[in-house]
């Protein structure tokens, strides 16, 4: 998806960020386009959104953890799945999940 379009000719452009040029607001940036070889200014807008949702945990509810996806194994955490709070499984939750603990899992070694 193109950053914009050349005024002149309607070509795609791609603003050069490179070490954060073209980011600045409030300020007429100097672009070149090679489709019809002109000069035009661009001018940057920063908009930010955001997305509200319920953590019910944060409000005295349990809450819902359950076990990344990490690799190893033994490095799993369980993260709560409205609030995203971390923390180191139970040793029941390791059984139940069969995660490894991490010192076990390294006196084991590469496998024969």
């Amino acid at each position: 998806m193109a950053d914009m379009n050349c005024p002149y000719c309607g070509a795609d452009q791609e603003a050069n960020h490179d070490d954060g040029a073209g980011y600045a607001e409030d300020v007429l940036h100097e672009h070149w386009c090679r489709a019809c070889d002109k000069h035009f200014v661009f001018e940057t807008f920063i908009s930010l959104s955001y997305e509200a949702k319920k953590a019910d945990c944060l409000n005295g509810a349990p809450h819902t953890w359950l076990a990344t996806k990490t690799w190893p194994p033994q490095y799993r955490r369980m993260r709560c799945m409205e609030c995203g709070e971390e923390r180191q499984p139970t040793p029941e939750e390791r059984a139940a999940l069969d995660i490894p603990e991490r010192a076990q899992a390294q006196q084991k070694g590469p496998a024969s």
